[in-house]
């Protein structure tokens, strides 16, 4: 609170302070200020469980749009103390064995001595740059002699500082390398400066001097952003630290505020140093792309540290999923430094990632086995001592022995954990147990492994060697070496080379003289036998399969070249021939011509003229003088006899060229001659006196246009292939086999491809090839080019992230959907429903009660088991079975009419009749009542269908046990029916009489106290015949059923361009609108050319226009899709994917969608107060969509306890009527600030 006076109280934001001052920014407009007015102020700080106020005098000094500067005379230690805790840098991130002389200890610790190194042969490029341009800086400052009033005054401060340079470079170096001690420690720094990455704490000495090196230190920060953050997570991926908690030693705060500290000694006035600043920054801004680089660069080369993941963390450290920075919200907030977060492109370490996927299918798998969720934890006093590390290598070692005959043996995760349990515990007569960590690496590595073996291609001999050296590969992580998260690991490097070995391997291929299976062997036998004693083994294996990988990969580049260049050779000749046949249409086509033309075209002119385009760059000057002749030609058969006597020597000439030039084409000496004599006639002509012949004229058709119309998806599918891409395609009776595309031609409508050794190839027209994407005997797949390691990351994470979604949706005791899961896939079923008759069907299990109380809970489960297992037996093609609750299933059949349905009902009940459950010693009858509904349209009520189904049940249980009832169905669903059909009637009246108008809610960011943000979602509005509004439930899928969606989009869009035209200023202050597009826009190439149009001609930010394409769209239309998005993309658009979780969620896709925002279905969201299964998934949806660098939005937050939620959980953004409910889009101005936002760019307020 900022007070002025005894009454006046502004409310405000503390965004940075010093020792000397604060810099307060206010949230709306404020009233006129008096620069140099007095105030007071006032401010709370939480401190352990006591909230404290504060209060310090202070006086204006600066007033900007936004802020204010306040300088104080001194703050109260204590206050300032208070300021400074609350500003610290959080918690670092848990590093393994963080105590003692650890071998991870000691190897940050060569890190930060490797990386000091470094510093002291770089940083004094920083001060020499400084030094080379300081006088042209302090001149360029110093026209008006503000700063030097003489020359002399001007020399001597460059003069004194030149005698200290080497001092200045000294404390300058010193200063900076001291830093790196802190990288990855939460000790507080005990030199004068202190640095975060937010917020500054600076001892100063001058108010104007830390607010001058403020602005340099943000100006830096935002020129370098994409640096410091590859540079961040470099250090986070070494030390093993978050990006919030990271201290970056070569920041532009410490850069900067170290180069201050040296200048504050010095007696100089204030604008001098700001002068002087000014020229360091622009220093930086030459210098720091090197150093930077090279810091990356030194970085890279060292291993990761052993992070404990979510979960594991050992005793007194914080999870990940728990870990924080906690903020005061009400006085910090440094969001005008934050990076748009949907521009976010931070990649966390696999071994991050996959750890938190690991607790939550924890939380899943106890979620779907309890339904009172309840949370299982370790007892309480858990002292068991655990196996060393020493100790487990020793058993993993003992294991590889045991195993190191066998082939094809493979230990999972839980099996190889109890046999190495064992094999310890056999050898050690106190009782311990394998510590958290190492079960959590045999896990993660476990599913890495499955990944790896179980589902990506490879030869037989390559899963063996796999399998062979899977423990040793194993023993490294456990050694703190995980080579998932190092791209220079060697382990890493030699399971990419295996992949690329993997084709020469199985044809037992020679390159060289080297057989590739011999060299290959003998290095995974030597990697089986002593690599887990001695790791250094896989770094000599690597640099051996480096040389046979690089042999192998020179011998398919010149086989896949050979393979092309006969292609190439056709398609330029193709190329020749279509440019000449242009000429010629230029010059006779859509025309009638004398007959000789075409005769002499056809004998051979026209070769000559393709001939000529080939050589054109040699000799550019021949295919003109054939095009010449053509064009002679048709001059002088046009013309008069008279004309032509005075041509007769050009005549002759020509002839005499055409007859020279035609030999070398045309062998046929008749047609040759016939043609030069049929010229002749026509041109000089024959007999005495000469006569020329009466010439024939022939009309050259114009040639058919063939324009290259997409018909199809798969069409499309095929435009988009690009070179390098890989094809699963089927070859008959060889099966399947993997394909890369190596040529595609342009004029040639062929695609040329290769398999893995680049030795056999496959030439397919791209109608064949659309053929076979149309019929499946032809998929894209994963580039087989890219590195082994990552498809085997990618695939992981795919599992770990789907079995999460499966845990979720699933019911454990009898693998069905949920009941939420049913009502979602049941809305995505009845929209591709035709109109024939389709049944859904509700069983209720009876006396289910006695038999839990009989047979006990498990007993309850196991029945419910058999039954589920009958009616799969007796229902094979039902299309959807759930169960929905504790006695309830629910089934849907598509396409089956309603005396079928009952046929096939009547036999299950039947079947069940006469089955019994049996259970221990004593048999069950088994009894149920099912209740049918059909149905024969799409748009449906589904709760009314499933509140029907229910009662039809209820009716057949009161008839008594194990009977069948059909729903009598009312005349309500008619009339909804009838009513869609009649807003189909009516969809041009809407538009006629202006009915539809637009509304917008708000997107906003989930934590404002880090990130503003603010952007609308458009949605449609219309009323009714009376002006009233009305909702849309009728309308939309009216005008989704005439197929006229379209013309919606473009309605809106249009509408949308127009109101942001009108209101600029408005719009210039949000960040922007996001636009649903249904798919059928996505797929009109009619509305692709709108779009496309209107974003080319209008004046508006597109770079602030989203467009919302949802998760079903995108899936499946998902070339089409993608094809749109990256037509629009060139207008600096962004897409986001809408309902994400709806029912695909794969991570392939969606790494290759090229989106910025996630929107993540509400279905998951609305519950999660409630749903432990929710907030699992979401976390799944969050991490993936953050490992892609995608910012997430979550909708359906109705009230501050889902954001609150979603705010701990990590979601960036949240929509719903809790942030802000929908309003008419003309409404929208009375909302938005008048005042614009704060930039520290505002030289208004910095007086520069």
């Amino acid at each position: 609170m900022l007070i002025i006076g005894e009454k006046n109280a502004l409310e405000c934001r503390i965004l940075d302070f010093c020792s000397g001052g604060f810099y307060l920014v206010f949230d709306k407009k404020h009233p006129a200020i008096e620069l140099n007015k007095n105030i007071k102020i006032r401010f709370s700080i939480r401190l352990e469980f006591e909230l404290k106020t504060f209060e310090v005098d202070a006086q204006i000094t600066h007033i900007g749009s936004t802020g204010v500067g306040v300088v104080t005379e001194q703050i109260p230690a204590t206050t300032f103390n208070a300021l400074k805790k609350i500003a610290s840098p959080g918690s670092l991130a848990p590093v393994h064995d963080s105590s003692g002389t650890s071998p991870e200890n000691l190897n940050q610790e060569n890190y930060k001595n490797s990386f000091k190194q470094f510093l002291i042969e770089s940083l004094p490029t920083l001060i020499d740059g400084f030094f080379v341009s300081l006088g042209d800086c302090l001149d360029a400052a110093n026209t008006h002699s503000e700063f030097f009033p003489t020359s002399s005054a001007f020399d001597d401060l460059i003069t004194t500082l030149k005698l200290n340079r080497e001092i200045i470079n000294s404390e300058f170096c010193c200063s900076v390398i001291y830093q790196v001690d802190f990288i990855s420690s939460n000790t507080e720094k005990t030199s004068e400066a202190l640095y975060h990455e937010s917020l500054s704490l600076i001892e100063k000495e001058d108010f104007e001097d830390w607010l001058n090196m403020s602005a340099s230190i943000r100006k830096l920060k935002n020129y370098f952003d994409d640096e410091l953050s590859h540079l961040v997570r470099e250090l986070c991926r070494v030390f093993g630290v978050f990006d919030n908690t990271v201290n970056n030693p070569i920041g532009p705060a410490v850069l900067c505020d170290s180069f201050r500290e040296i200048f504050l000694q010095l007696e100089l006035g204030c604008n001098v140093k700001k002068a002087i600043y000014n020229c360091f920054e622009k220093t930086l801004i030459i210098e720091l792309p090197n150093l930077y680089k090279q810091a990356i660069a030194t970085l890279t080369k060292f291993e990761s540290a052993r992070i404990v993941a979510s979960g594991y963390s050992g005793q007194g450290s914080r999870s990940f999923d728990n870990q924080k920075i906690e903020k005061n919200q009400v006085y910090f907030n440094d969001f005008l430094d934050a990076e748009p977060l949907s521009g976010r492109k931070v990649v966390q370490p696999i071994t991050q990632v996959t750890g938190k996927l690991l607790n939550l299918l924890s939380e899943t798998v106890g979620i779907s086995a309890d339904n009172g969720y309840e949370e299982s934890s370790l007892p309480l006093g858990h002292t068991q001592a655990v196996f060393n590390p020493a100790e487990v290598l020793s058993a993993i070692a003992k294991i590889q022995n045991d195993i190191a005959a066998k082939s094809n043996t493979h230990l999972d995760s839980a099996t190889l954990q109890k046999s190495l349990t064992d094999k310890l515990r056999a050898n050690s007569p106190e009782a311990k147990s394998l510590s958290v960590d190492d079960v959590q690496r045999l896990e993660l590595y476990g599913k890495f492994f499955d990944a790896l073996v179980g589902e990506l291609e490879f030869s037989t001999d390559i899963k063996n060697y796999l399998e062979s050296i899977y423990l040793p590969l194993l023993s490294l992580p456990l050694q703190g070496n995980d080579f998932l998260d190092s791209e220079s690991h060697p382990a890493r490097k030699i399971l990419n080379q295996l992949a690329v070995l993997d084709p020469a391997i199985k044809s037992n291929r020679v390159i060289k003289n080297t057989n590739i299976k011999n060299t290959v062997e003998k290095a995974i036998a030597r990697i089986s036998a002593e690599s887990i004693s001695n790791p250094k083994v896989f770094a000599e294996v690597e640099h051996e399969l480096d040389s046979v990988t690089k042999k192998l990969a020179q011998s398919n580049d010149a086989n896949i070249k050979r393979i092309i260049e006969p292609y190439e050779g056709q398609q330029k000749l193709e190329m020749a021939r279509l440019a000449i046949q242009q000429e010629v249409d230029k010059r006779i086509a859509g025309r009638s011509v004398p007959s000789i033309i075409p005769t002499l075209l056809d004998a051979g002119w026209q070769d000559l003229l393709v001939i000529a385009e080939l050589n054109k760059d040699a000799n550019p000057d021949e295919k003109l003088s054939y095009l010449k002749v053509i064009d002679d030609l048709l001059f002088w058969l046009y013309e008069q006899e008279s004309f032509l006597n005075m041509q007769a020597v050009s005549i002759h000439t020509t002839l005499k060229f055409i007859e020279e030039n035609l030999g070398a084409v045309c062998p046929n000496l008749f047609k040759r001659d016939s043609v030069i004599e049929e010229l002749f006639s026509l041109l000089i002509g024959s007999g005495v006196p000469k006569v020329r012949k009466p010439m024939d004229s022939v009309r050259i058709p114009t040639p058919k246009s063939n324009p290259n119309i997409i018909e199809s998806e798969r069409a499309a599918q095929v435009a988009q292939l690009q070179v390098g891409e890989w094809l699963i395609i089927y070859k008959g009776s060889e099966g399947f086999e993997p394909m890369k595309l190596v040529w595609i031609g342009d004029i040639l409508p062929i695609c040329v491809f290769v398999n893995r050794d680049g030795l056999t190839k496959l030439e397919l027209s791209k109608t064949e090839l659309a053929q076979l994407l149309e019929n499946g005997g032809a998929n894209r797949i994963e580039s087989l080019d890219v590195p082994l390691m990552d498809r085997a990351t990618n695939q992981m994470l795919q599992n770990m992230h789907s079995k999460l979604i499966y845990n979720a949706t699933h019911d454990a005791e009898t693998d069905l959907f949920t009941k939420d899961e049913f009502i979602k896939q049941l809305k995505v079923e009845l929209i591709k429903l035709d109109s024939t008759c389709h049944l859904l069907c509700h069983i209720e299990v009876l006396d289910f009660r006695v038999i839990t109380n009989v047979c006990g809970v498990a007993g309850g489960k196991q029945f419910l088991k058999t039954l589920t297992q009958l009616i799969r037996e007796q229902l094979p093609d039902c299309d959807l079975f759930a169960r929905i609750g504790d006695k309830s299933f629910a089934l849907l059949l598509k396409d089956c009419s309603t005396e079928s349905g009952y046929d096939l009902f009547k036999k299950l009940l039947k079947t069940i009749g006469e089955s019994r459950f049996q259970w221990q010693d004593k048999s069950y009858t088994i009894g149920v009542s099912i209740g049918l509904v059909p149905f024969e349209q799409r748009n449906f009520d589904i709760n009314e269908l499933l509140q029907n189904a229910d009662a039809a049940s209820m009716s057949a249980e009161r008839s008594g046990p194990n009977n069948v009832l059909i729903f009598t169905n009312d005349d309500e669903n008619l009339k909804r029916q009838n009513k869609i059909y009649e807003w189909i009637g009516n969809i041009d009246k809407v538009f006629s009489e202006n009915r539809l108008f637009l509304r917008c809610q708000m997107i906003t960011a989930v934590d404002e106290t880090s990130a503003s943000h603010q952007h609308y979602e458009i949605l449609l509005g219309i009323k009714d015949e009376n002006d009233n509004i009305i909702p849309p439930d009728h309308f939309i899928p009216a005008v989704e059923r005439a197929k006229r969606m379209p013309e919606i989009d473009q309605w809106v869009i249009t509408n949308v361009l127009m109101w942001i035209e009108n209101n600029r200023n408005y719009f210039d202050n949000i960040d922007g609108f996001a636009i649903n597009l249904s798919g059928q826009s996505i797929n009109s190439e009619e509305f692709l050319g709108f779009l496309k149009g209107i974003l080319e001609s209008t004046s508006v930010p597109t770079n602030k226009l989203v467009f919302e394409v949802t998760e079903t769209v995108a899936a499946e239309s998902f070339y089409l899709t993608n094809s749109f998005i990256k037509a629009i993309k060139q207008f600096d658009c962004k897409f986001s994917l809408d309902d994400f979780g709806s029912g695909y969620s794969s991570y392939s896709y969606l790494k290759n969608l090229n989106i910025d925002y996630l929107k993540i279905d509400g279905a998951f969201v609305k519950d999660i107060l409630n749903s432990k299964a929710d907030i699992a998934i979401v976390k799944s949806m969050n991490e993936i969509a953050h490992s892609l660098g995608l910012a997430t939005i979550a909708e359906y937050v109705e009230n501050a306890e889902i954001r609150e939620v979603l705010k701990t959980i990590g979601v960036d953004f949240a929509q719903g009527y809790g942030v802000h409910k929908p309003m008419p889009l003309s409404e929208l101005v009375v909302d938005l600030p008048s005042a614009p936002f704060f930039s520290f760019e505002d030289t208004e307020f910095w007086g520069f």
